[in-house]
């Protein structure tokens, strides 16, 4: 990667965990705002462990709605 300098974004553990509880609440099918849709969106395109969180959780609301 000639040119471009690799970052690696770290959450506070406070962001983590409302990311996460976020997350939780979007798998067991409560209501998330479009401000909580917007911050899921931006950290799951830079930070590929909450990428492969909202993932597993929207795969969860899919069962749970079924």
């Amino acid at each position: 990667m000639k040119g471009k300098a690799m970052t690696f974004r770290m959450l506070t553990t406070q962001t983590r965990r409302r990311i996460e509880g976020i997350i939780e609440r979007l798998a067991s099918g409560h209501s998330v705002t479009l401000e909580e849709r917007i911050q899921l969106k931006k950290y799951s395109t830079h930070i590929p462990f909450v990428a492969g969180k909202l993932s597993q959780a929207l795969r969860r609301r899919e069962e749970f709605e079924k």
